[in-house]
């Protein structure tokens, strides 16, 4: 066989060496020993081919007739009568001698020719056993040759990688090691060259991720590869390894990174899921994608979610600037006013109370700094959002947004339900919520431009207004008081969003005594909010930058507890809507919890049947019913042992009434014929909860067993 070698470069010499420096070279080159993985017989044909190099070279007449020939090979190939280019010089080897010239081409870096010939060697050899312990000389020769094209495969690779082609780099590596697993091979190079690929996992992503939006497969590849590395390092905030070699405060300065190259969309589906194993910088992240999809597309059901998630960062570390603006976005300028009240951000604070100077309350300041937030802070993380204007006019302007905030505020009546017992006395609880007052709504007018139907409530609260709420609020559920951190999680400089001390800032500059609530239309100072936000000076950027917890993300200080859930198990009497009506994720908890309840006692030795009424709604109250009395009637029950974790909360985008509650449910059962167990499970499920509102209450319309 020719192979693509000369005696210079076998020895690794230019043609115009000395003698001196090709006995040097000679014995530099003998000395040199390959990879220990090579079998003896490869090692051997090496030497043979650096024996006879050596040999025609320091032999005077055969080095003379060498070098004829090899200038004459030099000069035989021309391009139609132009330069010179010279061919490359072959020498005649052995078929035992190819396993060696491999090794010699993959030292001199002809990694694309050890693939080429190395492939083309492999078509020629019986396929056979490739146990390395058999004495036979075509599997040791087909090994050895594997060996050269897979560590050839992997020197591309690294090459690749420094040129920064990171998708080419893992083709490569790919290759080189799907080649040694077919073969099974060398497990310690697969090990090496699987290393490799999960330190290039991180480049790939960026890669992938940076394509253009209408190349949806690479992007789709990223992203993939962006979950694999999350599930392996169990999370964001995670104490797994990826392989990566990087580093918890690394890795968050990462997933920073590649998130301007990921849209709102892509952002919320990832973070949400993560949020759920739980992790707390997940899930901030996630409020962040549902905020800006949010108000970007006008989705107001999103905006709520993102609420939901922030009450449940709210115990462990201050949101209250992303609690007010969000539910200024709702509509609910009387609790943004609440969470403006328990915020610890003096800057913020300050710049909104400059832009509320001669208001009644707080609200001009808010709407200019929402707005300057949403850009700044909101837009500026999401690839399609860059370039788009954040516009509170415009996002309260929509006719969607408005039906839907409308809805959110206007409980519908309760459907007429039979009840075979008489109802029972309701609590003070129950006749306050039920005679709740809820917000009045009046069309915005800005001189002769009419705004309507955009509606807002009148007016917030004052601060003794909001002090009353909370007090009462802190009276019905008290969250209980966080564990001390285990020692081994992130260090403790690196940890806190904001400073823990919280400030009670006043609302207003005026006198706080109780005002009576107005219905009357948004003042003037309202409307040239929505209507002048876009005039205000550029300057203000830098509070957004000095106070907000995604630049101590950039700079690895982020708050995150591995050792409790995010939400804390509520106390029994808590209450399952906010005093807008809408659920909240205590409350998804608590609607779950007291069916298990309720179906204990219906099916239980007491057969209280109507203990259903409170928890269940048509279709499958009546059917549930059935069931309970047919049991009640063979005078056979079940005892019930449940244990249940939610994993997500989620209200309908179409109808603020309605939400839906994913859950596990570990149910340990026995059933009683007479008073003997006849059969028992105990079953670990994922359960899917439909919710409906109706009234002050939310009931379960629908359960559907996941798996």
């Amino acid at each position: 066989m020719r192979i693509p070698l000369d005696y210079y470069r076998i020895l690794g010499i230019f043609p115009q060496a000395t003698d001196e420096q090709i006995r040097q070279a000679h014995r530099d080159r003998s000395v040199q020993l390959p990879r220990r993985e090579y079998s003896n017989q490869a090692i051997q044909a090496r030497r043979q081919l650096l024996e006879q190099a050596h040999g025609v070279l320091s032999h005077p007449v055969q080095k003379a007739k060498y070098e004829k020939q090899f200038w004459q090979d030099q000069a035989s190939h021309q391009e139609e009568g132009e330069n010179i280019v010279p061919s490359t010089s072959e020498i005649e080897i052995e078929p035992e001698q190819i396993p060696g010239s491999l090794l010699i081409l993959h030292e001199l870096g002809e990694y694309e020719l050890v693939i080429k010939y190395g492939e083309s060697y492999l078509q020629t050899l019986p396929t056979s056993s490739l146990s390395l312990d058999i004495d036979d000389t075509a599997t040791k020769q087909r090994t050895d040759t594997i060996l050269s094209i897979a560590l050839a495969y992997l020197e591309i690779s690294r090459e690749q990688w420094h040129q920064a082609a990171y998708e080419a780099a893992a083709l490569a590596g790919s290759q080189g090691l799907s080649l040694l697993e077919k073969n099974s091979l060398f497990p310690s190079i697969q090990a090496e060259i699987q290393a490799e690929l999960y330190k290039l996992r991180p480049y790939r992503i960026l890669e992938l991720l940076a394509a253009p939006l209408k190349n949806k497969i690479p992007r789709q590849t990223g992203i993939e590869l962006l979950k694999s590395m999350l599930e392996e390092r169990q999370g964001i905030d995670g104490k797994g390894d990826d392989h990566s070699g990087l580093g918890i405060d690394d890795f968050l300065r990462f997933i920073q990174q590649i998130r301007t190259y990921l849209t709102a969309a892509e952002q919320k589906d990832i973070f949400m899921e993560e949020a759920q194993r739980p992790s707390s910088v997940a899930a901030y992240l996630g409020v962040y994608a549902l905020i800006a999809q949010g108000f970007a597309q006008k989705l107001p059901s999103l905006i709520l979610e993102a609420k939901t998630v922030l009450e449940g960062l709210e115990p462990r570390q201050d949101v209250s600037i992303e609690q007010s603006i969000v539910a200024l976005l709702l509509g609910q300028t009387q609790v943004a006013a609440q969470a403006l009240e328990r915020c610890q951000d003096q800057q913020a604070l300050n710049f909104i109370r400059e832009q509320s100077k001669g208001a009644p309350d707080l609200l001009p300041g808010l709407c200019r700094y929402s707005e300057h937030w949403l850009q700044a802070e909101v837009f500026a993380h999401f690839r399609d959002l860059r370039e788009k204007t954040a516009s509170l006019k415009e996002y309260f302007a929509d006719q969607d947004v408005q039906t839907y905030l409308n809805q959110l505020f206007s409980p519908p009546r309760p459907k007429p339900q039979r009840v075979t017992t008489p109802e029972k006395t309701p609590s003070s609880r129950s006749r306050l919520h039920n005679n709740r007052r809820y917000p009045s709504y009046q069309p915005l007018e800005q001189g002769n431009v009419a705004l309507d139907p955009v509606r807002l409530p009148a007016r917030s609260l004052s601060p003794v207004d909001i002090r009353d709420v909370r007090r009462r609020k802190r009276k019905q559920y008290s969250p209980k008081p966080d564990p001390k951190p285990l020692t081994q999680t992130v260090s403790e400089q690196s940890l806190s969003l904001k400073p823990s001390a919280v400030q009670t800032v006043p609302l207003t500059t005026t006198n706080p005594v109780r005002q009576p609530r107005r219905s009357s239309k948004l003042n003037l100072t309202v409307v040239a909010i929505l209507g002048g936000v876009g005039l205000m000076a550029l300057g203000i950027t830098w509070i957004y930058k000095a106070n907000s917890p995604l630049s101590a993300l950039e700079q690895g200080q982020y708050s995150v507890a591995l050792h409790r859930p995010l939400i804390d198990i509520p106390p029994a009497d808590a209450q399952m809507v906010t005093a807008t009506g809408m659920l909240t994720l205590e409350g998804a908890q608590q609607v779950v919890e007291t069916w298990l309840s309720s179906k204990s006692q219906a099916f239980g030795q007491d057969h209280n049947i109507e203990s259903l009424n409170k928890i269940l709604a048509e279709p499958i109250l009546s059917r549930w019913k059935r069931q309970a009395q047919q049991l009640q009637q063979n005078q056979n029950y079940w005892s019930y042992e449940h244990e249940v974790k939610i994993n997500s909360f989620k209200p309908s985008s179409n109808n603020p009434n309605q939400a839906v509650v994913d859950a596990n449910v570990q149910e340990v059962a026995q059933y009683y014929q007479g008073n003997r167990v006849s059969r028992s499970y105990n079953d670990n499920l994922r359960v899917r909860y439909d919710l409906v509102r109706q009234g002050d209450r939310w009931l379960i319309q629908g359960i559907d067993v996941i798996n």
